[in-house]
């Protein structure tokens, strides 16, 4: 983690919370999906740097990343893990094929096929990454996952085919958008979204931190480009106000062509927001 110049030490969350979260934040979803799993969600609820009254949630999973990694002792202490009542969800878990040799599908099928189970039986919600895999990933989601189950798909970036199908066949799922809409190459996101295909009561807004700053976000930083050299260290909760202007964007320009009235970024907030609490079942 960094801020500006100044680097801030994984294990002190403490200084990231002061750091990153605005006082407008009054709750976070902290997802944990390394292996093994971290303590960091143990630290963070005994903080008290926290604003007075803000929520702290977090969510345990295998990312397909360290699929191999994954042992049923790993299995056995993420189960346990799930009675804490501040855990809210089991993830990420999914398939990731991009970069990932072709061996190691097997082993990302076999592990996300046994979370899956596993979250289901606890009745958890589930937040799912998946890229380059739209078809193994609505196959096993098919296999394993009731049709009333709460699914967040992490940080969407797949295909209009996969959209429609959650969104058609489960209607407790939510796409997930973050920063990565205001890059290129999010055709199919921006079409759903000016069409009403993908309406904003099922659209979840998060920073995934680190990753992914909004280059909207960069006309905080004066004379600076996204290409230059002066850069935000870290994604944040504090930027999603940014993913907010990017999709009201979309929305007004659906609405414009439909003769409807437009919307503020205000009120995509709060649709999103109380989405969020559909989803992981909380009070945000």
């Amino acid at each position: 983690m960094r801020d500006g110049d100044q680097s801030i030490p994984e294990n002190r969350i403490d200084l990231f919370v002061k750091q990153f979260f605005p006082k407008n934040c009054t709750s976070v979803v902290d997802v944990h999906c390394g292996l093994p799993p971290s303590d960091l969600p143990e630290q963070a609820l005994g903080l008290t740097e926290w604003p007075e009254g803000f929520k702290y949630y977090f969510a345990v999973g295998a990312h397909p990343h360290v699929a191999r990694y994954y042992t049923d002792d790993i299995h056995e202490t993420i189960v346990k893990t799930m009675s804490n009542p501040n855990c809210v969800a089991w993830g990420e878990c999914g398939l990731d094929y991009f970069k990932n040799p072709e061996g190691t599908h097997q082993t990302q099928r076999e592990v996300f096929a046994r979370q899956l189970t596993a979250a289901v039986s606890l009745d958890k919600p589930i937040a799912i990454h998946t890229r380059d895999a739209p078809d193994d990933t609505l196959s096993l989601i098919r296999q394993h996952v009731p049709k009333s189950h709460n699914m967040h798909f992490h940080c969407f970036t797949s295909t209009a085919e996969l959209a429609r199908a959650m969104l058609a066949e489960y209607p407790n799922s939510f796409i997930g958008i973050s920063g990565v809409v205001t890059c290129r190459g999010m055709e199919n996101i921006h079409k759903m979204i000016v069409s009403g295909e993908l309406p904003l009561e099922r659209i979840l807004l998060e920073s995934d931190s680190p990753y992914l700053v909004p280059k909207n976000a960069y006309r905080l930083l004066e004379k600076s480009r996204p290409d230059e050299r002066r850069r935000f260290g870290i994604s944040h909760a504090g930027m999603i106000p940014f993913i907010a202007e990017k999709i009201a964007g979309w929305v007004n320009e659906g609405r414009k062509a439909r003769g409807e009235e437009e919307i503020g970024i205000e009120e995509v907030l709060d649709i999103t927001r109380g989405n969020t609490g559909r989803m992981y079942q909380i009070e945000v």
